[in-house]
């Protein structure tokens, strides 16, 4: 019988996990007077000063994968990269140019998706058989810490914009002694039915490349965080210039989305270890994007219905496809493999926004307005090839593993 996630286990992954998200969004609301304002900076200084944690943590992710695997334990490596985070955000409040200001958010990058990435591999662990639940419950705490920090960073900078620096050393620190509680020892791990974390076997990543089923996992996590890219830099210039929609108001639709995607998170992983997760990922992947095509097409009362929508689709996504990384996982590709959807993740971050400029520029009417019916369908609809291809894919893997189960 399957040997449900353990509450004492999953709490202080789920805490920290939260208490790691808040400070990395507490930042964007005061972006220029932080980066533009203190330090003479220009936009581009901002938004590179965005782009710098994910680039850094692009590389630092492989490199804390491999030596984890060499030195220390899981819970080890979460409290020493909360730790060194909150040291990178003491940096950043005392930094007087912006050199040395971007030196510092180099390092928090370093330390802050590597701390993630080690998080998902206890979630995983700790799951027991049910690692739907505890991945979604992971990814839940995930999504109300961006919740939590955007509108916190705002009153924040309301006040003084320095101390969004000070607030989040101190949400890091709490988190690093949260993540004493990560489960660690081998007995930890057998009361959930896993093996020891430090088995060799299961944590180096082992990968079949030429397998084509071995890209969907990776395919997921840049689609998710690619959509979430162009979501956040167009949809909001999208209500402004096309319904004349005010900053509060842009906010609320933001909310719409946002709130059932981080509430539902934690059910879509259940139902992913009931009913299995290739149905789920399937429909909320389709679904998604058919409703994000439409965007540019309702009229702005039906927005707020498109919003509940496309966060309740993206939880069903989102959560089953943490579960299909770790069947990976499980299955011979090691925990390496949550690493690389990481990386994975961080290039699509990094594009979507990439893509939804390029986009704007391109696809223009005669009078020079942004097409936003063509820019939203498009990748709507690309989303939904990808959807459709990877059922193909994935359907035989998922009666494959029906079969042989690990």
């Amino acid at each position: 019988m399957p040997v449900p996630p353990r509450p004492a286990a999953l709490a202080p992954i789920a805490i920290a996990t939260f208490l790691t998200l808040v400070p990395l969004t507490l930042l964007v609301p005061a972006l220029t007077e932080l980066v533009v304002d203190r330090h003479g900076g220009t936009r581009f200084h901002a938004h590179l000063f965005v782009a710098l944690n994910q680039l850094a943590g692009i590389v630092a992710v492989p490199l804390a994968m491999r030596w984890h695997r060499r030195l220390g334990t899981t819970r080890g490596w979460v409290i020493a990269l909360l730790a060194f985070d909150a040291l990178a955000f003491l940096g950043m409040w005392r930094a007087e140019s912006l050199g040395a200001l971007f030196a510092w958010r180099a390092l928090d990058g370093l330390a802050h998706l590597p701390a993630l990435t080690f998080l998902m591999i206890a979630a995983n662990r700790a799951g027991g058989a049910r690692r739907g639940a505890s991945l979604g419950l992971v990814a839940t705490a995930l999504m109300f810490g961006v919740g939590v920090g955007l509108p916190t960073g705002g009153i924040l900078a309301a006040r003084d914009p320095l101390l969004v620096y000070p607030v989040g050393m101190v949400l890091l620190g709490v988190a690093a002694l949260a993540a004493i509680g990560v489960p660690s020892t081998a007995a930890a791990l057998a009361a959930a039915g896993r093996v020891p974390e430090d088995a060799p076997p299961a944590s180096r990543y082992r990968w079949d490349r030429s397998d084509l089923a071995s890209w969907m996992p990776l395919a997921y996590g840049f689609a998710d965080r690619f959509l979430i890219g162009v979501f956040s830099s167009s949809f909001t210039i999208f209500l402004a210039e096309q319904h004349g929609v005010g900053v509060r108001e842009r906010g609320m639709l933001m909310g719409l989305f946002l709130l059932p995607f981080a509430l539902l998170n934690w059910p879509a992983g259940r139902l992913a270890d009931r009913f299995g997760w290739f149905r789920l990922i399937i429909i909320g992947n389709v679904g998604f994007g058919l409703v994000y095509a439409t965007y540019g097409l309702l009229p702005l009362p039906w927005l707020p219905v498109a919003m509940v929508l496309s966060g309740t689709l993206s939880a069903l996504m989102f959560s089953p496809s943490l579960v299909l990384v770790s069947e990976f996982a499980r299955r011979g590709a090691g925990d390496g493999l949550f690493g690389a959807f990481q990386v994975a993740g961080s290039f699509g971050f990094l594009a979507g926004p990439v893509v939804g400029g390029l986009l704007v520029e391109t696809l223009r009417d005669p009078a020079g307005a942004p097409r936003w019916a063509m820019i939203f369908a498009s990748v709507g609809i690309t989303l939904v090839v990808l959807g459709l291809v990877s059922a193909r894919i994935l359907r035989a893997l998922d009666a494959r593993w029906r079969r042989e189960p690990a």
